[in-house]
């Protein structure tokens, strides 16, 4: 009997097992369509033996486990190349649109290299008949539309930053919820480790988030995921969460034990780079002689600022009456209470700051401790222990690496064409004479020495002499000319004011209103500017072709555009008068075109052409596509290569889960009628006793 009921068992057993295996493999194909199930099998074990009589035999087999496929060793390389695909896509995206923009900004196939050869060639013209109105017309035309092109890209520049930043915050949403999420699964399968449902779950999220982040992933044994950044960053742990956010522009301080500084530092403007700070110099931050000195970084401190000689250059602590520009950021040290106010306390030696001019992304370790991830150089090898992969990164890379450095780059090529017609320009004399002028800039401090001044140009500014010619309007003859000299380090604008007064008493009339120079002639008389070495006149916007500073304000003056005669095609020659038919200035003006200027972005200059330069900037964004383009492709691949392996090991095949559905069926037959057998024996020998 004993033996009769183990071939009893031993059926029901099998037939157990079959309809397990039938449940399981029904399980799979209902589930082949379904991203992220990953498949399952029974695992059998044989049951124990018996022995009876000296003789041993076995019980028939068990249902051991129900495995999961999926290897967590080829998902940790998918996630990794996932994220780098996800990041360099994002870059191209964008990067790809932003190409049309200087290959053909307008419908008709006009672009910036276009615009700005024909407004060299137009000068070309002016030099050949420089009297001609229909010279100055169409010089001032093609002028127009290089500078609304120049205009129109930066805003189109600007704009892509915009919506950039926009997607930066929704995607930081994006990321805490599935921080949550995960954190959620962690907690379930902490009381039901082997729920595959829950597992699937959370390696769907893990993709998911891979797309956004550079992920590294610890499983423990009870199935939790403890997620960090590819730099550390712990994200989730258990069922606890380290959220990202969003922020806005602000400074951090790192002081070294030996500072006693008590302050803050300041900063005005914007800048798609973080600025770093390391004093190399102790003293206080008020800006006289024994104050501290730093250096400068703008790639997280892997270089700094030189000068032309090739030497780091030392920027002094100082305060709000003599703030340091870097990068367009105005920046300066007060007290923490009041930023107009001397900071007190030393700064020392190895004392940092960071300067984010920019919106950026931060790490919560706790509710009052942050960490700065936002990127630096995504292409660099050493990712600074920020994001280094996934659309994040690469949203914030296309804002401020890529998008960024264009418009610095666009914005130097404005300042520099600005500059150069200007200075040239403005030495020159135009058809009809000055009654009265006005400055289109203004200075904020009056009393100030204009090398230290609020103008854009400042810096341009030289010791040299601005000459002016009065003329009699009625004779036409010169008056007077007549020069004053000019020291930028020392003189204001009230100086000038005053020397101009002094050396044409009664002839002109120089005054100031609301930081503005005016010049005005007498009745009956007039003036021209007969040659300025010192820039002032560039620099203030007086006698000037272009007004503004940059790729967004450059535009040609409103005084040229209202009178084509105050075009300067020629100059005042050495007796005071203007000579007709003089094409000096136009000639001057045209050879700009073969001119090497310096470009400054980034701390890095290069020599070359304003044509040239602008090549090299179209030239890098088609560079920048390509090669983001390249980066995308092989990451694609090598994801899709550990998705297939994945999937080869994972994913639910259909016929041969048919095979496996076919063999269970007939296991469960042949288990049925063990089972019978095994009844038909036990009624054959009941019926014997009867």
């Amino acid at each position: 009997m004993s033996s009769l009921s183990s071939i009893f068992n031993i059926g029901s057993s099998a037939l157990s097992n079959a309809q397990i295996g039938i449940s399981v493999t029904s399980n799979n194909i209902s589930n082949a369509d379904v991203t992220g199930y990953s498949r399952q099998t029974v695992q059998y074990t044989t049951g124990p033996t018996t022995s009876s009589g000296g003789i041993t035999y076995g019980s028939g087999a068990e249902v051991s486990e129900i495995t999961r496929h999926f290897s967590y060793t080829v998902e940790s390389q998918y996630l990794s190349y996932s994220s780098d695909a996800s990041m360099w896509e994002t870059i191209t995206s964008t990067l790809s649109s932003i190409e049309s923009l200087f290959d053909d900004s307008d419908d008709e196939g006009y672009d910036l290299s276009t615009a700005l050869d024909a407004f060299w060639t137009s000068l070309d013209a002016l030099a050949a008949d420089p009297e001609s109105e229909a010279a100055r017309t169409e010089l001032t035309g093609y002028a127009e539309t290089l500078t609304t092109l120049i205009n129109s890209t930066s805003e189109s520049l600007e704009a892509v930053q915009d919506g950039l930043n926009d997607q930066i915050e929704d995607q930081v949403d994006d990321i805490n919820d599935l921080l949550d999420t995960l954190a959620g699964l962690n907690s379930q399968l902490a009381s039901d480790p082997e729920n595959a449902t829950l597992l699937d779950s959370q390696a769907t999220t893990l993709r998911e988030l891979s797309t956004y982040l550079d992920l590294s992933v610890v499983y423990a044994d009870d199935g939790q995921a403890t997620v960090y950044t590819a730099s550390g960053q712990t994200l989730v742990q258990n069922d606890v969460t380290y959220k990202l956010a969003y922020e806005g522009p602000q400074a951090t301080a790192s002081l070294t034990s030996a500072s006693t500084f008590d302050g803050q530092i300041y900063f005005e403007g914007e800048s798609s780079n973080e600025i770093a700070i390391e004093f190399v110099t102790s003293g206080s931050a008020g800006g006289s002689a024994s104050a501290a000195t730093y250096k400068v970084s703008l790639d997280g401190g892997e270089t700094w600022l030189t000068g032309d000689d090739g030497n780091t250059l030392l920027f002094t602590a100082s305060g709000a009456d003599d703030k340091v520009t870097v990068d367009g950021v105005s920046i300066w040290f007060g007290s923490a209470a009041d930023s107009t106010a001397t900071a007190s306390g030393t700064l020392a030696v190895g004392d940092d700051f960071t300067v984010m001019a920019k919106s950026g992304v931060y790490w919560y370790e706790t509710t009052s401790s942050k960490v700065n991830i936002t990127p630096i150089d995504v292409t660099a090898s050493d990712s600074n222990n920020r994001l280094s992969g996934g659309s994040l990164a690469g949203l914030l890379a296309t804002r401020d690496q890529y998008v960024g450095e264009y418009l610095d780059e666009l914005d130097a090529l404005a300042e520099e064409l600005a500059w150069q017609v200007n200075y040239v320009h403005s030495q020159g004399a135009g058809l009809t004479n000055f009654s009265s002028v006005t400055a289109e800039n203004s200075v904020d401090d009056t009393t100030e020495a204009l090398g230290g001044s609020s103008l854009a140009y400042a810096d341009r500014l030289t010791s040299g002499t601005l000459s002016i010619s009065v003329y009699d309007d009625d004779t036409g003859e010169v008056e007077t000319l007549s020069s004053i000299a000019i020291d930028p380090a020392s003189d204001s604008l009230e100086d000038v004011a005053d020397a101009i007064n002094s050396a044409f008493s009664g002839q002109l009339t120089a005054s100031i209103s609301n930081g503005q120079l005016s010049i005005a002639a007498a009745d009956g008389m007039s003036f021209q500017f007969a040659g300025d070495t010192s820039g002032l006149l560039a620099a203030l916007g007086i006698n000037t072709f272009f007004s503004g500073d940059d790729a967004g304000n450059i535009a040609v003056s409103d005084t040229v555009l209202n009178d084509p005669n105050r075009v300067n095609a020629a100059v005042v020659d050495a007796s005071g008068e203007v000579l007709s038919g003089d094409s000096t200035c136009a000639n001057n003006l045209a050879a700009l075109a073969d001119t090497d200027v310096t470009l400054n972005t980034n701390g890095s200059s290069s020599s070359q052409t304003l044509s040239e330069h602008l090549a090299a900037l179209v030239g890098d964004v088609g560079t920048d596509v390509d090669t983001s383009a390249r980066k995308y492709t092989y990451y694609s691949a090598l994801a899709e290569n550990a998705d297939s392996l994945q999937q080869s090991l994972s994913g639910v095949n259909t016929d041969e889960e048919l095979i496996n559905l076919t063999k269970y069926q007939q296991a469960y037959s042949v288990a049925a009628q063990l089972i019978q057998v095994a009844n038909e024996m036990f009624d054959t020998i009941l019926s014997l006793r009867d």
